[in-house]
């Protein structure tokens, strides 16, 4: 089962999110950059099983695997 939630306080936004075992997931976490988004605390780039593809609409897209991520943001003014 895939699990879910956030919450947006005062511009930032956090995101947990559970990926079942041998399952894979296109994630958008809403951000002004994706420079400016965490995952566990460290910068995505530095997280395995993470991969940044590009920015969309407001939002930072990860490619990842199963396991359990914690994402934070800054969100842009049009977002708060």
């Amino acid at each position: 089962m895939i699990a879910s939630s956030w919450k947006n306080e005062s511009g930032r936004f956090a995101w947990s999110v559970a990926i079942p075992a041998n399952t894979t997931a296109t994630i958008y976490v809403p951000a002004q950059n994706a420079a400016g988004v965490t995952e566990s605390g460290k910068p995505t780039a530095q997280v395995e099983g993470v991969k940044f593809l590009r920015m969309e609409n407001g939002a930072a897209v990860y490619a990842v695997g199963s396991g359990i991520y914690r994402f934070q943001s800054t969100l842009s003014a049009a977002i708060k």
